[in-house]
């Protein structure tokens, strides 16, 4: 069972962690106040605009071309953006393991070999003039076959990093403990 105060992380996080015997599932939620979707959509609507504008103002075919060509790209662009970030997502059942990151859904599975890696990042972000953002990305990966493939990422602010770095090593713990259950039950 997951505790509370990790659920509570999980949430600011935007993930929902579901923990049974049979199964478990991480995955992304959408939330509207997540700061990166806003800057997602604001560059979503930017493209749009661009389309809407270049029928509008300008009147050579190459203008109207060109403002269609770009506006399509950045509102694809952030589109693609945004249903990578809420489809991503890693599955455990009793004898395999699923996620999808970046679009790929991949389904591997379970070995003993398997292990279970986090890695944690800042990233500052600064702009001329302004405080600019700090971000904690908390990364997953699969040591499996001496590859490092990763398989969940999430971001929170820096001012929650012991959380995130909290939440991060549960995750690891339920992931590795479903992988050495399965291994436990494969063996009898």
């Amino acid at each position: 069972m997951i505790d509370n105060n990790i659920t509570k992380i999980a949430n600011q996080a935007s993930l929902k962690i579901l923990d049974n015997n049979r199964t478990v599932d991480i995955s992304h939620k959408f939330r509207w106040n997540d700061k990166s979707i806003w800057g997602v959509l604001f560059f979503a609507g930017g493209g749009g605009f661009l389309v809407v504008v270049s029928f509008i103002k300008t009147s050579d075919l190459t203008s109207k071309l060109l403002g269609v060509v770009i506006g399509l790209s950045l509102f694809a662009l952030s589109l693609l953006i945004i249903i990578r970030q809420i489809s991503d997502k890693v599955k455990i059942t009793e004898n395999s393991i699923s996620f999808r990151h970046n679009l790929k859904w991949t389904t591997i599975p379970l070995s003993e070999e398997m292990k279970i890696k986090m890695k944690t990042e800042v990233i500052k972000i600064r702009r001329v003039g302004t405080i600019g953002s700090d971000f904690i990305v908390v990364t997953h990966y699969l040591q499996y076959l001496n590859k490092e493939i990763t398989i969940l990422k999430f971001q929170m602010d820096n001012l929650y990093k012991e959380d995130a770095t909290k939440l991060g090593t549960e995750i690891t713990n339920i992931i590795s403990a479903k992988i050495r259950q399965s291994n436990f039950r494969n063996t009898y």
